[in-house]
């Protein structure tokens, strides 16, 4: 059987990592300031701060339960994984089949040849690039106002389940994804209403999906256990 996982800011908040959004980090800065392409080219040191920041945090936090469990479905699974954190923590729990939609917080990309390279939890001060030796680097993420390339898997992974954890739906609509796969869940401790460029649906995304786990994503996991062994025809338990 072929996953298709897709995760959000909710599968790393138990790590003790601030969200976004809904009392998150935009409740504290002003977005198009810190995450926007507009942002960086009004004044790139304040981002900079910004990223060191957020770099300095994820060096003091660890995976949680739910990281090392996703990392071992692969051990039984065919596993494509997206995700649209910028965090390491899926990696540090073992993760191999990862593709990050909006960068990675631990590493930074040239201006001048393009090259990407990991700095690890430090400050971006003082840094350049390994490849041409230039100074000019920054944030290897997708800023706001930006296109993402890594969009373009979305829709175009086979898959028998789809499995979407920890994301509202605000950025990504998930309710349209889960229409293209067979069969479909989705962890999320809040009901949240589908919402798309073309404004609020009346209808929940959860209703898009073949089973709803309404929890914490760590909560969740003997439930999706039991889920993905119906699912698999009752093949092991993975759930060490």
């Amino acid at each position: 059987m072929r996953l298709y996982l897709l995760s959000g800011a909710g599968l790393s908040a138990p790590s003790g990592l601030a969200t976004f959004r809904d009392g998150g980090l935009w409740d504290r800065y002003d977005v198009v300031e810190v995450c926007s392409i507009q942002g960086y080219r009004r004044d790139p040191h304040r981002v900079h701060r910004f990223y060191d920041e957020r770099r300095q945090e994820l060096g003091q936090v660890r995976p949680n339960r739910a990281h090392y469990y996703l990392a071992k479905l692969e051990e039984r699974f065919d596993v494509v994984h997206l995700t649209q954190n910028v965090d390491d923590l899926l990696e540090r729990a073992g993760a191999q089949s990862l593709i990050h939609l909006h960068g990675e917080l631990t590493k930074l990309r040239c201006l001048e040849c393009g090259h990407s390279f990991s700095i690890g939890y430090l400050s971006q001060e003082g840094k350049s690039c390994p490849g041409c030796g230039s100074c000019k680097v920054r944030p290897d993420v997708i800023f706001f106002g930006e296109s993402a390339p890594n969009y373009r898997y979305l829709y175009t992974i086979e898959a028998d389940l789809f499995i979407a954890i920890g994301t509202s739906g605000r950025v990504i609509d998930i309710a349209d994804i889960a229409q293209h796969y067979p069969r479909s869940i989705l962890i999320d401790p809040v009901r949240h209403k589908r919402v798309t460029m073309f404004g609020e649906f009346d209808c929940y995304i959860d209703e898009y999906f073949t089973h709803f786990i309404q929890a914490d994503i760590c909560e969740a996991l003997e439930e999706l256990e039991l889920l993905l062994q119906r699912e698999a025809g009752g093949a092991g338990d993975f759930m060490d």
